[in-house]
């Protein structure tokens, strides 16, 4: 693969002056194999003693400098080393090294060592990792593995690894993580770059660096060459050239790093975690040519256009499966959801989140299955030739992280759909989920927005769902002497709820769906009735009749029992008083809880719970709970409605104490005393 730049010349030797050098005049923070006894008799984490291990030490080096026979490389080092607390941390002494690939071409990992440290008798013992515990795994196209499970690891162990990684790959110029999920004692990232590579780097989550440092550097290369002539006199001629340039050095420290915990409802991790990313902006060089690799969305846009309409406008071999799709089909819309259902239909999703063609659509389309790129694009190509406007979106998904528009690389994609324009309505169109209707996109694309590619200028269209999503639970029940309730319970979904429900029943079957829907309630169940469970544009029905035993309890002549016997909520999510994240629940959602309850016409109401409503501003959440009586006859209501799907770190106090109140209101009983 060709580098970014090279230097041609007729080279024979060549001699890097200052070539090793430690920036600030620093020695490492670490030295392999040197365990002080303090981290060997550790047994817990002063600052987090629920900790099941800690980094004691994670220091990464990347350093680009020029070799005679490849030119300018990326290597990069590292040395880990980690202090295991308890059984749960075991799982930290397995590590994998991501390597990147293109074709033949290869990122390679060298000098790799992994050392177990258990103190025995007072003495530290050694134990090595062999060949048999390092595999190497193929992950997609691009993407490899080196992994190593270290051995003898206990609880009290110190593990640590070293390795290094030469590439070619100058544009995969290595993040790092400042955090993990394990609380890190010291982290430190060191860069040394040439002047000729500028990247743009970027900080991201909330702990702050001890240490930010950068200076700059003389380097110069020296270059001998020598060139024989044929001439009557003959001899050689010695020449010596020499580059000066400047190499930019950085060095970035963080301290006693608490874990970083994944809270209730929040995307990615890699969107919030603190660490410093990389992206390869242009490169300048020798000889003074200049090149931009940044470049900017319109470049991006045409990139993608031009490797997707050939597959888009081409492909006629699917004319003819289209025509008898669209039979009888007039409008636009029609065509369109004929098509989308074929292919969701007939196509399985393999699971791989892609944007690019795992291979030509023919081939797709005689697998029948594929990754996201494969159906969509499918999808897209059928859609042409039925004369539907579509053109591919690039999203990422939940998990891969939110977009930065500011930097425009097309890295931060990893997933394809498509965008239908009908007259004024664009609709957008995942082919992977054979349980969602028209206009729903599977929950995982629900990130922010994502780039329409097409022939014309980039746009950008919204992700965030269209349909709010409802449940609604009916019940008539009657309070028995016995303490039992019966009578009828109905479950009423739509939008992500349905989804959810019909993809259950539709997998586990009928048996299985009631025993997991009862669960360990202790619940007799006479009969139960399903309805649309594949009529996805329907809402998915259910209806039980039953007798709920043990929900209520006795105190002599008082009964006690909560209204709710299904989906209250028994916690607050929200434990944390300050959150560094915003708070995505996916897409707006409604929750809709009606029971009528009969009780025995020797019992009085003594206690009734009051009603009660609650609104964050703007009704962006929204809460109603309404307890009525008439006669022996008790009504509750109970709604829970959420408006928007995200909340900002600065509306969490206020959500936080919104969902305090009603787990407290929902908790909260209705007394009956016999008279």
């Amino acid at each position: 693969m060709a580098k970014p730049i090279s230097i041609n010349m007729r080279l024979i030797t060549l001699f890097l002056l200052l070539s090793s050098f430690v920036c600030f005049g620093q020695k490492p923070p670490i030295k392999f194999g040197n365990i002080p006894m303090e981290d060997m008799k550790m047994t817990v984490y002063d600052k987090d003693s629920s900790a099941s291990a800690v980094v004691l030490a994670d220091y990464g080096e990347s350093t680009i400098s020029y070799n005679q026979t490849e030119g300018f490389q990326l290597f990069f080092e590292r040395i880990r080393r980690i202090k295991i607390l308890t059984k749960d941390g075991l799982k930290w002494a397995d590590f994998s090294i991501p390597l990147y690939h293109d074709g033949t071409a290869d990122e390679k990992v060298t000098s790799l060592k992994a050392v177990t440290y258990n103190l025995e008798n007072g003495k530290i013992v050694e134990s090595k990792a062999k060949g048999e515990a390092i595999i190497k795994e193929k992950y997609d196209d691009n993407l490899n593995f080196t992994k190593i499970s270290l051995p003898n690891v206990k609880v009290g162990s110190v593990i640590e690894i070293s390795y290094k990684v030469t590439s070619d790959f100058l544009f995969n110029f290595q993040d790092w993580e400042f955090q993990d999920e394990i609380p890190t004692l010291w982290s430190e990232y060191r860069v040394h770059i040439p002047e000729y590579y500028n990247y743009q780097k970027y900080m991201q989550g909330y702990i702050a660096i001890a240490i930010n440092e950068s200076e700059t550097n003389p380097k110069a290369i020296l270059i001998n060459s020598k060139e024989r002539s044929d001439g009557p006199t003959g001899g050689t001629k010695f020449d010596q050239d020499k580059i000066d340039y400047t190499e930019n050095s950085n060095r970035w420290v963080a301290q006693n790093v608490p874990a970083f915990k994944e809270e209730p409802h929040m995307t990615s991790k890699t969107d919030f975690i603190s660490k410093i990313n990389f992206e390869l902006s242009s490169t300048r060089s020798p000889n003074g040519s200049f090149k931009n690799y940044m470049g900017s969305w319109e470049d991006i846009n045409i990139s993608y256009w031009k490797r997707y309409e050939p597959e888009i406008t081409g492909n006629n071999f699917l004319k003819k499966q289209v025509e008898e799709i669209t039979a009888g089909k007039i409008t636009s819309e029609e065509k369109a959801a004929a098509i989308f259902q074929f292919v969701r239909q007939n196509f399985v999703w393999d699971g791989y989140k892609r944007r690019y063609l795992s291979s030509d659509l023919k081939a797709v389309f005689e697998k029948k299955k594929g990754n996201s790129a494969d159906i969509n694009l499918l999808l897209a190509s059928m859609l042409e030739k039925a004369e539907v406007p579509v053109s591919p979106v690039l999203v990422s998904t939940r998990d891969h992280g939110f977009i930065r528009e500011s930097i425009p690389v097309s890295s931060q994609f990893n997933y394809l759909i498509c965008s239908v324009k009908i007259g004024e309505k664009t609709i957008l169109l995942d082919a992977t989920e054979k349980l969602l209707p028209v206009g729903m996109l599977p929950e995982r694309c629900l990130n922010d927005r994502g780039l329409v590619v097409s022939g014309e200028s980039p746009q950008w269209v919204n992700l965030q769902s269209q349909t709010k999503s409802r449940m609604v639970i009916s019940a008539d029940l009657k309070l028995t002497d016995a303490a039992n309730l019966d009578g009828n319970l109905n479950v009423e979904s739509t939008g992500y709820f349905s989804s959810a429900a019909r993809k259950s029943f539709l997998a586990k079957g009928e048996a299985e769906y009631i025993k997991e829907f009862v669960g360990t309630k202790s619940w007799q169940l006479a009969k139960s009735n399903f309805e649309n469970a594949k009529e996805i544009q329907l809402p998915f029905k259910e209806k039980h009749g039953l007798t709920i035993s043990e929900h209520i309890t006795t105190a002599g002549n008082t009964f006690y029992f909560s209204p709710f016997v299904i989906e209250r909520e028994l916690e607050n999510p929200f434990k944390v008083e300050k959150r560094e994240y915003p708070v995505d629940f996916g897409s707006p959602f409604d929750k809709l809880y009606m029971v009528k309850i009969t009780v025995p016409a020797d019992y009085q109401v003594d206690e009734l719970p009051k009603n009660k409503i609650l609104a964050l501003p703007g009704n962006s959440c929204k809460y109603l709970f309404n307890a009525t009586q008439v006669g022996n006859m008790i009504s509750i209501t109970s709604s829970l409605s959420f408006n928007k799907s995200i909340f900002n770190q600065e509306e969490y106090p206020a959500l936080r104490d919104f969902y305090g109140q009603v787990v407290a209101k929902q908790v909260e009983q209705i007394v009956l005393k016999k008279k």
